[in-house]
């Protein structure tokens, strides 16, 4: 009994000490800016800053650029100049020490990851519907990729999710590129995704045990 009355106490103190960081975190400034930080995180410094608002830039820049090159029509440039700005964008961003630090604050659960995680299914379906003349093969084959090596980082500790995240994500690059075949004008978007999503996103810094 005693021993159990132990455990309840050293939980309960577990979940105070959360409780408490958690209400230390930094918070989203109020107004415009709150968006701001709501997306890469309170706090970002100003190089931090210059650095995802110039990856996000020349992501979309170049994506257009090379659509233009295959000739793509102007609404299938701007969607694509869209992706690389979010993806590439999203995979700097990701990498940035004050991301990292809001994306996996005290408190953060399984669930806040997912439900990050899952709107880029919309920019697979994209890819696949308006890039590859409606492969929803490819589709399913890269998205239960990225949900199968999501799940495995996530449910490692955390001190294995960094080189866990650049295995799979190595592994998900071959099996892409050697049995689906890169997308023309796309061919950086997969390799992106993978870098925001499983490397960037779910990799804690490099302190956090």
């Amino acid at each position: 009994m005693r021993e159990r009355a132990i455990e309840r106490s050293v939980d309960g103190g577990a979940r105070v000490v959360a409780e408490v960081q958690s209400d230390m975190s930094p918070r989203p400034r109020p107004g415009p800016l709150g968006l701001w930080d709501s997306l890469v995180g309170p706090g970002a410094t100003s190089g931090e800053n210059t650095l995802v608002v110039a990856a996000s830039l020349v992501g979309a820049a170049g994506a257009a650029l090379v659509l233009v090159h295959h000739g793509a029509s102007g609404w299938l440039v701007a969607i694509g100049a869209a992706l690389g700005l979010d993806i590439i964008g999203g995979a700097v961003a990701n990498a940035t020490c004050t991301t990292k630090r809001w994306y996996h604050r005290p408190g953060t659960r399984t669930r806040r990851h997912v439900l990050f995680l899952l709107p880029h299914a919309g920019h697979v379906a994209l890819e696949a519907w308006l890039f590859r003349d409606g492969d929803w093969g490819y589709f399913a084959a890269v998205g239960c990729g990225v949900a199968v090596a999501a799940a495995i980082v996530m449910a490692c500790p955390n001190r294995l999710k960094r080189p866990m995240a650049i295995g799979l994500s190595l592994a998900a690059m071959g099996g892409w590129y050697y049995a689906l075949g890169p997308t023309p004008a796309l061919e950086w978007f997969v390799p992106a995704l993978l870098l925001k999503l499983i490397v960037g996103h779910l990799v804690p810094e490099a302190d956090a045990r």
